[in-house]
């Protein structure tokens, strides 16, 4: 039987999120397939005239299910050049497919809490979190509290009631920047991104800092990763959230562009199947050999 969940839990910024549409710079209608679910798929079918022969030819059905066929520029077919989408236009927000309406959004279940989100591909998320002051809040729905992270990881089980969390640079760049190389690229860009950082890492050493800044985006990408924890480990889990964070720091000292490199690392590491399996699994090799912090 499935545990009933009794708290809903989100990021205190979440309320305020809204899509950027034709602001954004980095459309999440390019560069990803989108599948279609089967309800969305019967309305679409349902379509007449004009609208009926531009789906179906939009529509392409295989073993695997439903999905939009991208177009040439690896866009969605509904996206226009001004980055607004027909769909929503012509018939509006209801019109669109379960992942469409659902991104950035993500939902995990842990024990009796329900853990939201938003995905930090999104560059309106990233703005929204790094606009922020202070340490990083999360709401429960249920009772109207606010909490940090660490009292939601007590909550959880998996931190000691009197425990703090906060972020400490990668001792080691260099083994950091082994280990991103080795996950599989997203696009033909990240290698070279990486091999550009590790370059100039090499003739201009630099330390990275510590801020309220980095241990906001420290809690976030650890909250992102918590259902990994019974798996690997809270230390293993730590040590992935402070890679990622000492990435954004080191990019940020070498190239001071914050915000970007955060929705880029989400982007190459966050929407892969293999490339957090693959971090995690490092870095537990080097827990087990001792060579964690």
């Amino acid at each position: 039987m499935a545990q009933e969940v009794l708290f809903h839990v989100s990021p205190s910024f979440a309320d305020a999120f809204s899509c950027k549409a034709g602001e954004c710079r980095h459309s999440c209608c390019k560069g990803w397939e989108i599948d279609i679910d089967e309800v969305s798929l019967s309305r679409y079918r349902q379509l007449s005239g004009a609208w009926r022969e531009r789906m179906n030819a939009a529509i392409c059905e295989d073993e695997t299910g439903a999905h939009f066929i991208l177009t040439a520029e690896d866009a969605c077919p509904f996206l226009r050049q001004d980055g607004l989408c027909d769909l929503i236009l012509a018939f509006g927000e209801d019109a669109l497919c379960d992942i469409c309406a659902l991104h950035p959004r993500f939902y995990e279940l842990i024990g009796p809490f329900e853990l939201a989100g938003l995905g930090l591909s999104c560059e309106a998320v990233c703005e929204l979190l790094l606009s922020g002051e202070g340490e990083l809040l999360f709401s429960c729905e249920e009772t109207g509290e606010t909490f940090s992270l660490s009292v939601l990881l007590s909550r959880l089980g998996f931190l000691p009631e009197d425990a703090s969390l906060s972020f400490a640079p990668a001792r080691d760049l260099a083994a950091m920047l082994t280990r991103l190389e080795g996950t599989e690229a997203i696009d033909a860009l990240w290698p070279l991104e990486l091999a550009r950082i590790r370059r100039d890492l090499a003739a201009h050493p630099v330390s990275l800092s510590v801020s309220p800044r980095y241990d906001r985006i420290f809690s976030y990408l650890l909250y992102r990763v918590l259902e990994e924890i019974p798996r690997w480990g809270l230390a293993v889990v730590q040590a992935y959230a402070r890679d990622a964070v000492s990435f954004i720091a080191l990019q940020d000292a070498l190239y001071g562009k914050e915000a970007e490199t955060l929705r880029r690392w989400s982007e190459q590491i966050e929407y892969s199947t293999e490339n957090i399996p693959y971090l995690l699994s490092c870095l537990k090799s080097q827990n087990a050999s001792g060579f964690l912090p």
